[in-house]
């Protein structure tokens, strides 16, 4: 149980995207209190003293965060192959953790961290901030009030510019391109389905960004139980004239949202109607730029999420089962174009 309703937060990760997206919106939110960070920059420690202030503990090593005394949470910022063992760790020290996407690289340090989660007694919740950004929060609901009527296809393209550079670039470090970028697109499918994905078609390569480790486009096929399906392009090599589209459409109608405009538009069948707003965030100044100039929106309201949790008991909206299947669904992705074939979920989640 917590001490008191202010929460004491150790950071593991605070480079770019620790300090931009996480401490940044941690300063935004009561009742919290960043203690620690890790860094094995030392400009990166420096800068985060200079956001949080001096009384802030930096450390080189992510373990010495876990062993500052007072801590109730963590925050697991690090890159993708030190997830498992950072969570692993926190919970070990009785610890709540939001873990960065993905939970782990593999189905079995998914299910070690789930379990440990659960052992501890723990909240486990994973950062697929998109399921908190407002535009698709609305989506769902539509979804669930039937205006669409039944579900049917769901689609998301995407054609921007590289990753950024650094870590992103390796195969080894992040688990691939699908597992690092596209894991929030694959999570939407399964929240706004919320059908069991059963198998998956895959292609991709390496066709422009040649000087990489990592795919820099793919499309990508799923299907769910019931025949619903849901289809993916991605592309890193386009860095202007487009945005991030979503899209629903089922026996009553669709939805189509664009991700930076912030658009909704609803095209309901019978009787024929169509209606257009944007749906922006509450505090939409919160959000943060990625490498490729777009604004990454939804984490303020994931942090505060996850600290109602560590006061209530709740259990998370993108809780830990959610990010196993959605790792499942970008590891059969990624196996389906390493061999040219269909991969079950089955499959991978055996």
């Amino acid at each position: 149980m917590l001490k008191s309703m202010s929460i004491n937060i150790g950071l593991l990760g605070a480079g770019w995207f620790g300090r931009e997206a996480h401490l940044k919106n941690l300063l935004r939110l009561p009742d919290v209190n960043v203690v620690a960070v890790s860094s094995r920059s030392a400009e990166s420690r420096a800068a985060s003293k200079e956001l949080i202030g001096d009384q802030l503990q930096a450390f080189e090593d992510w373990e010495d965060v876990l062993k500052v005394d007072g801590l109730d949470a963590v925050i697991v910022a690090l890159t993708n192959d030190q997830h498992h063992a950072a969570a692993m760790a926190a919970f070990d020290a009785d610890l709540h953790v939001l873990c960065e996407k993905p939970l782990g690289l593999s189905i079995a340090e998914c299910d070690e961290v789930i379990s440990a989660a659960r052992s501890a007694g723990r909240v486990l919740q994973i950062g697929h901030e998109m399921r908190h950004q407002a535009l698709y929060q609305q989506m769902k609901s539509m979804v669930e009030n039937g205006d669409v009527g039944d579900p049917r296809v769901m689609w998301c393209r995407e054609y921007r510019g590289p990753m950024r550079p650094g870590w992103r670039s390796s195969e080894k470090l992040t688990g691939g391109m699908l597992l690092e970028k596209n894991c929030h697109h694959f999570d939407l499918f399964n929240w706004m389905f919320e059908a069991q994905p059963v198998r998956v078609s895959a292609f991709g390569g390496k066709d422009v960004l040649t000087g990489t480790e990592l795919l820099d486009n793919a499309q990508v096929l799923v299907e769910y139980e019931g025949g619903r399906r849901a289809v993916l392009e991605i592309c890193l090599f386009a860095p202007t004239g487009g945005d991030c589209e979503i899209g629903i459409v089922g026996t009553g109608g669709r939805i189509d949202t664009k991700n930076q405009a912030i658009l909704l538009e609803h095209h309901r069948f019978e009787p024929r109607e169509h209606t257009s707003r944007q749906v922006p965030d509450p505090d939409d100044e919160s959000g943060f730029q990625d490498a490729s100039g777009r604004v990454d929106r939804g984490i303020k309201a994931e942090l505060a999420h996850f600290l109602d949790c560590c006061r209530t008991g709740a259990a998370p909206l993108n809780n830990g089962e959610s990010a196993r299947l959605n790792v499942a669904v970008c590891l059969a992705a990624q196996e389906s174009i390493r061999r040219g074939e269909v991969v079950t979920l089955k499959e991978v989640l055996s």
